[in-house]
């Protein structure tokens, strides 16, 4: 819509009022006029203002009024020499009326067109109004909408999202701890929708967290390679043992003097009572960040701190001097007090425990026919792989008495279980072949087991392994 013309283009209405005023003059030269064209009571002349004032309001029109009237008569008689007194005496005569009656014209024409103009601009003001909250109501709508929709689906899914969350907490037992880091940021996707997630984990020697997982980083994406555990709501929610959400942005001190730029949400991940790492949400739909959001990340979380736990023990144990250098494992003193501490929580953390001892029969044969015992070690060592691949299982694995016995703890195994657990192994380690150099080995493999429930009173580490021992003695003979 466009504005007044008297403020688009005063130029061109200028020379129009200009050659509406001469035009009004010339008039008067036509064939059978008079100057001023006093027989019509000098209407061309009064008639040419209230016709601009209609259309460029009431300045141009009194504008073109005012023109027009000296040019009909003033320069027009002058131009024909009838300028005299007696013409005077005529225009005093003949336009006193119907010059009050165009004026009166022109002051209304010109209030109508006014008014118009405000209702036109007033009339656009309230449409762009009225367009702007259409905008915001429809997007509002649209939020409204997923938010709905999110609702719906967590309602009409809280049946397969128990299942989803029970196969998606087994997949941390793992004893790699890149693994499980991962399984936990591909829970995290899958419950919150999550688009960026990250686990930060504080340095050995200077104590800035530093990421250790990461998810939905792009290439080329700016990160700091370390947060400052003082100044970073990270750190934060690390050393308070606390969970953050943005909305505690603006609660004020803390948060006031802390980095809030990364976080949506962030969570300390407790291990044995302190914080080890914080899981940081860094990217999230609006439609899912909500309070029920938070508390299913602390459920899942909550779910993955026993499994968290054992892969940093096993891995501590990795670290230390007690571990074989020549494969890795750690040796029986390990094992003996990993089954120690393991039974003293069964009733806590997890329904059942089973200790399996496989032992290499022909070991002491095939190192005498030359084979380093080095070489026979590493093949035992290698069985914990085969098995778990092979049993869809997570054991810890840990050298036993002797170099040609490998002990594996595996967490969840039951005695109405194990029987079946060491008959399937046994079956995979005999369809297998073993070699050495390219050269077929034969691996004739015996196995002793122990199992501990969350019933079985009374039951301690040196039984366990006395009867796995007994077990194997049996099967020797």
């Amino acid at each position: 819509m466009r504005a007044t013309l008297s403020r688009e283009r005063p130029a061109i209405i200028a020379a129009e009022t200009l050659g509406m005023a001469l035009l009004v003059g010339a008039a008067g030269f036509l064939p059978d006029a008079s100057p001023g064209s006093l027989e019509l009571f000098g209407l061309p002349a009064f008639a040419a203002g209230p016709v601009f004032a209609a259309f460029y309001g009431f300045g141009w029109g009194l504008a073109t009024w005012l023109l027009s009237c000296a040019s009909a008569f003033l320069v027009a008689p002058l131009l024909a020499g009838v300028f005299d007194t007696a013409f005077v005496a005529t225009l005093a005569r003949t336009l006193p009326v119907p010059a009050a009656a165009s004026l009166a014209l022109l002051a209304a024409t010109g209030f109508a067109r006014n008014r118009s103009d405000r209702s036109r601009v007033e009339l656009l003001g309230r449409l762009k109004d009225a367009v702007v909250r259409s905008i915001r109501l429809e997007r509002a709508a649209e939020t409204l909408e997923g938010v709905n929709r999110e609702l719906e689906n967590r309602v009409a899914g809280q049946g397969d999202s128990v299942t989803l969350l029970h196969d998606s907490v087994r997949k941390l037992a793992s004893l790699n701890l890149d693994e499980a880091l991962a399984s936990i940021l591909d829970t995290v996707e899958l419950f919150a929708g999550a688009r960026s997630a990250s686990i930060w984990i504080p340095g050995e020697a200077d104590g800035r967290l530093n990421p250790i997982a990461v998810k939905g980083w792009r290439a080329g994406d700016e990160r700091d390679t370390a947060l400052d555990p003082e100044a970073s709501v990270e750190g934060w929610a690390f050393r308070n043992r606390k969970m953050y959400s943005a909305r505690m942005a603006s609660s004020g001190p803390p948060f006031d003097r802390l980095d809030c730029s990364r976080a949506i949400m962030a969570f300390p991940l407790i291990i044995k009572g302190k914080s080890w790492a914080v899981l940081v949400i860094e990217d999230l739909p609006f439609e899912r960040y909500s309070l029920y959001t938070e508390s299913l990340l602390a459920i899942v979380l909550s779910l993955a701190e026993p499994y968290l736990k054992t892969i940093v023990e096993y891995e501590a144990l990795r670290s230390r001097r007690e571990v074989d250098e020549e494969t890795g494992l750690p040796g029986f003193p390990v094992l003996a007090r990993t089954l120690e501490r393991e039974l003293a929580t069964l009733g806590f953390e997890q329904a059942a425990l089973s200790l399996v001892v496989v032992e290499m029969a022909n070991f002491a044969e095939i190192l005498g026919m030359g084979r380093s015992r080095t070489e026979l070690k590493r093949l035992v060592a290698g069985c914990h792989r085969i098995v778990d691949r092979s049993e869809g299982s997570k054991s810890l694995a840990f050298h036993f008495r002797e170099d040609s016995q490998l002990a594996l703890l595996v967490p969840g195994l039951g005695p109405d279980d194990v029987s079946l657990y060491c008959l399937e192994l046994l079956g995979t380690l005999a369809a297998l072949p073993f070699e050495l150099d390219g050269e077929p080995i034969p691996f004739e493999a015996i196995v002793g087991f122990a199992s501990a429930g969350s019933g079985s009173g009374g039951m301690d580490a040196e039984t366990m392994l006395a009867e796995a021992e007994h077990l194997l003695s049996l099967q020797r003979i």
